[in-house]
């Protein structure tokens, strides 16, 4: 809404001054009651000349009060869209932040559902890897066995047969048998130790990876908090921008303010100083305290 355009006077100022002159007039022809310093004055009269020197007056009176309207106006505006802008910085800062925390929680949701399906593969493998081990240790122990037994079949029989003959190459076989044996006991148990340093290297690397996976979830943890401050700090920036527009618009409309008051006042000092000047000092009571509401009103 803008300023409306600039009319030239309706009147003269001698016509304003003649309608000044008749209500001073009028009000000097009233009848003054006694002890109390009060005046009858024609209503009639006096309101008629009120009006026409309130339409007389040049239209620069509408335009202030205009202006005025329009700051009040301007003002509402200003307040209206400084709520609305603070409510939707504040409703962005809460939607960034939920949306942080929520990425945040998946992504270690999901880290901490890989890492446990890592594990539980490892640890399928490495069961699987010590129950074939040691089904190829029991079959390598139930071959020595076989051929140990078999072995010792043949050699009861050749004693049998050849017992005066062979008693001493009989006993240095028991001998190389009995080695033998003992070299199988030892090479399961190497295997079998071999078997469980694999098992506790593949239970040390789950432990490894389960502590790597539980570092990221304090990585992501922490990203989340520092993607929450900079979401606090971008809201407390836009507050702080907000403030200082609102402080500028209000410095901008006590200046208007200060600017359309001051001309007012100028205004209406020029249209009422002829008649005051022209006022006879035996009436000069009774004119200016009638006339000090209409002066408030125009002020």
């Amino acid at each position: 809404m803008g300023p409306s355009p600039v009319s030239p006077p309706s009147k003269e100022p001698d016509v304003i001054l003649d309608q000044l002159d008749q209500l001073e007039e009028s009000i000097l022809q009233g009848l003054r009651l006694p002890l109390t310093g009060m005046l009858l004055v024609a209503e009639e009269e006096v309101i008629e000349a009120l009006s026409q020197i309130r339409e007389s007056f040049p239209p620069l009176f509408q335009q202030a009060q205009a202006l005025i309207n329009q700051r009040q106006d301007y003002l509402k505006q200003a307040h209206s869209q400084g709520a609305s802008l603070i409510q939707q910085a504040k409703g962005k800062r809460e939607q960034l932040i939920q949306q942080s925390v929520q990425e945040g929680e998946r992504r270690a949701k999901q880290v901490m559902a890989e890492a446990a399906a890592q594990r539980d593969t490892m640890l399928d493998k490495a069961q699987q890897t010590i129950v074939q081990k040691e089904q190829a240790l029991q079959k390598n122990v139930e071959q020595a066995e076989q051929q140990f037994a078999s072995r010792r079949s043949q050699m009861e029989q050749e004693y049998i047969t050849r017992k005066e003959q062979q008693n001493q190459q009989l006993e240095q076989q028991r001998l190389q048998a009995r080695q033998e044996l003992e070299r199988i006991n030892q090479e399961r148990v190497r295997r079998k130790e071999l078997a469980q340093r694999e098992v506790e290297d593949m239970r040390q690397d789950m432990r490894t990876l389960c502590q790597k996976a539980h570092a990221h979830c304090e990585e992501l943890t922490r990203q989340a908090t520092a993607i929450r401050q900079e979401a606090d700090h971008y809201a407390r920036q836009v507050l702080d921008e907000l403030s200082d527009k609102l402080r500028d618009l209000q410095q901008a409309v006590g200046a208007t303010r200060k600017e359309s008051g001051a001309a007012a006042i100028h205004a209406h000092n020029r249209t009422t100083v002829p008649s005051r000047q022209r006022t006879s000092p035996q009436g000069a009571v009774g004119i200016t305290q009638f006339k000090e509401p209409e002066d408030r009103k125009s002020a």
